[in-house]
């Protein structure tokens, strides 16, 4: 038996191999990590598809390879059992997991927003590297391949794109008729706001934009992302066409996701593209946060709790209102000021008129 690597549908270039979870000789099952790899855009692991006893590592750890190259040869658990123990054929490589480990510890990226995990595959959580030490002793948190990837995509981000930001509340009363409405399955609010900056696009097109060459690049995609949040870990999963769908169809989709990949269903992991990412950290009870650009998207939208509010009405009453703060953040490379602060103001009209 043998196993190849996978297309991983991230990138189009060669795939790094870090290091190898399973040692020949070892037992592996199907679905267990088996190594970890990164790509241009993601540090993650990839899953062993055989159950069996690992014969021979076909690639070295430092190694890079395309899709489809040979990775592992396997032999049947009961037969390697049975026969005499065969002489292990490992191929020896210099120890780049553990520079990869120290490159991505040395950036201290902060998580932000868009997923990694944004950008990996199913794993178990990377235990904390605190064993017996003195108290004087520094301890150190070991990071899982998706927080490494998410703490160096996001230090990039704030390095080299010009972030600005914009922010304006909404009036949530349309929504919140909405999902009244609706009940009693209600649409979550992700799947609103999703729909709205999707139907704004319509017409702030630029929005779908990148910064590549000196030249701006269309995303090629109308898919509009989420951030969602799993143990710890970030992930983006995207939603296609929302301007053609229902917030309630929306909803169905997007919950079918997240509890897909809460599962550890690794197509719901899979790293999907989509032109903007929407982060909503109102259920946390924060009424606004400044969200960081997920590469190589150009905008993000950073949703605030709906909270109570006193507004003052143009003839000078004072009114209280259900309201949330959005915080738009872009790449001043692609988009104006004016035109960014126009397709925000499009979006809360599309909320304000669900």
């Amino acid at each position: 038996m043998e196993m190849r690597m996978p297309d991983l549908a991230t990138t189009e270039s060669e795939i790094k191999i870090l290091r190898w979870y399973v040692e020949v000789g070892k037992s592996v099952e199907r679905g267990q990590p088996l190594l970890e790899v990164e790509t241009d855009k993601a540090t993650m692991d990839v899953e062993s598809v055989v159950t069996g006893v690992v014969t021979k590592h076909c690639v070295r750890e430092g190694d890079s390879v395309a899709a489809g190259h040979l990775l592992a040869e396997f032999a049947d658990a009961a037969a390697a059992a049975a026969s005499e123990t065969p002489k292990p054929t490992p191929v020896t490589a210099p120890s780049t997991s553990q520079s990869a480990g120290q490159t991505a510890s040395q950036t201290g990226g902060q998580s932000g927003g868009q997923s990694g995990g944004m950008f990996a595959r199913n794993r178990a959580a990377q235990p904390a590297a605190s064993a017996a030490v003195s108290a004087s002793a520094t301890q150190t948190i070991a990071l899982s391949p998706a927080q490494r990837a998410v703490a160096r995509r996001l230090l990039e981000s704030k390095q080299n794109i010009p972030h600005f930001y914009l922010q304006r509340s909404v009036n949530a009363q349309a929504m919140i008729a909405r999902r009244q409405a609706a009940k009693p399955v209600s649409p979550a609010w992700d799947a609103m706001f999703v729909h709205a900056v999707a139907k704004a696009a319509v017409k702030f097109e630029r929005m779908m934009y990148r910064f590549e060459n000196e030249q701006l690049v269309t995303q090629g995609t109308d898919a509009v992302g989420v951030a969602v949040d799993d143990k710890g870990e970030l992930f983006v999963v995207t939603i296609a066409s929302p301007a053609t769908k229902t917030p309630e169809r929306i909803s169905q989709e997007l919950m079918d996701i997240v509890n897909r990949l809460r599962a550890g269903d690794p197509e719901a992991r899979r790293i999907t593209p989509g032109w903007i990412t929407v982060t909503n950290l109102g259920m946390t009870g924060t009424e606004s946060f400044v969200p960081i650009i997920n590469p190589p998207q150009a905008s993000i939208l950073g949703i605030g709790q709906v909270r109570p509010q006193a507004v003052v009405t143009e003839d000078g009453r004072i009114e209280v209102e259900r309201r949330a703060m959005l915080t738009l953040a872009v790449d001043h490379r692609v988009v104006s000021g004016k035109y960014a602060a126009d397709f925000l103001a499009a979006v809360i009209n599309e909320l304000e008129s669900l």
